[in-house]
């Protein structure tokens, strides 16, 4: 009996990690200033662990919404009139936390209280807020005004 608990806890370790690397990279590449087509292109290639969600359908809205397979992580990118994608919100349970905070730290240069920014390519800055809520937490990427 204590082999199989060993053995139990060793693939729960296993698979913690291999969920932590394949969420890890979501800060990896900005979305911002792509097109919808573009972005498709690369949560389909580089973030396989998100599904598309078209359960709920907002026409005023122009978006892409992904659910990873856990449920604990929703990524809604935002598009313009041109399909252009103008800011993303990652909303996550607070199991997701830790690992979100260490993502943004790694990934971002912190300028306040759960609040980061990096440069794009074309010099624009992009402004990342952390926000709390009650059930959950925000990850908001936008470009700096």
């Amino acid at each position: 009996m204590t082999g199989l608990k060993v053995t139990m806890m060793s693939l729960k370790v296993a698979i913690s990690g291999i969920l932590l690397a394949l969420c890890g990279g979501l800060f990896a590449q900005s979305v911002i200033g792509m097109s919808k087509t573009d972005v498709e292109d690369l949560v389909k290639k580089q973030h396989r662990e998100f599904r598309r969600d078209n359960t709920i359908v907002r026409q005023q809205f122009n978006y892409l919404k992904y659910v990873n397979g856990l449920k604990t992580r929703t990524w809604i990118i935002y598009f313009n009139d041109e399909d252009i994608c103008r800011s993303s919100k990652l909303v996550c349970d607070y199991s997701e936390y830790e690992d979100v905070v260490g993502e943004l730290g790694g990934s971002y240069r912190k300028v306040g209280d759960c609040l980061w920014e990096y440069s794009l390519a074309t010099e624009e800055t992009v402004r990342v807020e952390l926000t709390r809520q009650e059930w959950y937490f925000s990850v908001r990427e936008s470009r700096k005004e």
